[in-house]
């Protein structure tokens, strides 16, 4: 996995050292390179880690979201301009991902080069039947109308996506993700909370009685 810190970048324009690789904190001038050359935690100057602080996080996306803004004064011409909003549309897509606790997972095993999900579909053993035991009584409180078996299973989802949510930080937090077991379990956890998300969407909030 690549170490934010294991490559520091130099301002083009100051030769100083730039916390984030985008944008100069001193001079304020744009890394003229796409923020495609870098991940997602290097943009924000942050460590590969699964544990970040979603505050500090949260400032420095709004720092640097000011200091690339296409209407900064002296970025005028149209290059300027272009490049700026490049940047700002990798920023933000950085910036949602790290923010997500489950797509920040994704992309820390996207970049030990685990398996994605269109790669490696497997759950772990139960899921798949007790998915379709949830999905065929959602089904049938609905047609009852039956309020009380609804709220029950909603509980039920909300409490196995809970523990699957669990599941994956406690991977990313103690697992070695460049190993091939350590990246399985991981994968299997990210296929199975999107069950769990789409039993959620097919419970609905009310009924007719």
């Amino acid at each position: 996995m690549s170490d934010s810190k294991s490559r520091p970048v130099l301002c083009t324009e100051c030769s100083q050292p730039m916390e984030s690789p985008i944008c100069c904190a001193g001079c304020g001038a744009l890394n003229p390179l796409p923020p495609s050359l870098f991940t997602y935690f290097e943009l924000f100057g942050l460590e590969p880690t699964y544990e970040i602080d979603l505050g500090e996080l949260r400032r420095k996306y709004l720092t640097l979201s000011r200091s690339i803004h296409p209407d900064v004064a002296g970025r005028t011409s149209d290059s300027q301009r272009a490049q700026s909003l490049a940047l700002s549309s990798g920023l933000n897509r950085a910036y949602e991902t790290l923010r997500n606790p489950v797509d920040r997972a994704e992309y820390l095993l996207h970049l030990a080069n685990g398996p994605s999900a269109a790669d490696d579909k497997s759950v772990p053993g139960e899921l798949l039947g007790e998915v379709m035991m949830l999905r065929e009584q959602i089904e049938e409180a609905t047609e009852a109308s039956d309020q009380d078996l609804l709220a029950s299973t909603r509980a039920e989802v909300l409490k196995q996506q809970k523990e699957t949510l669990e599941e994956i930080a406690s991977i990313c937090r103690s697992g070695d993700l460049k190993e091939p077991a350590t990246q399985q379990r991981l994968r299997q956890q990210l296929n199975a909370v999107k069950y769990w998300n789409n039993l959620l969407e097919k419970i609905p909030l009310q009924v007719e009685s």
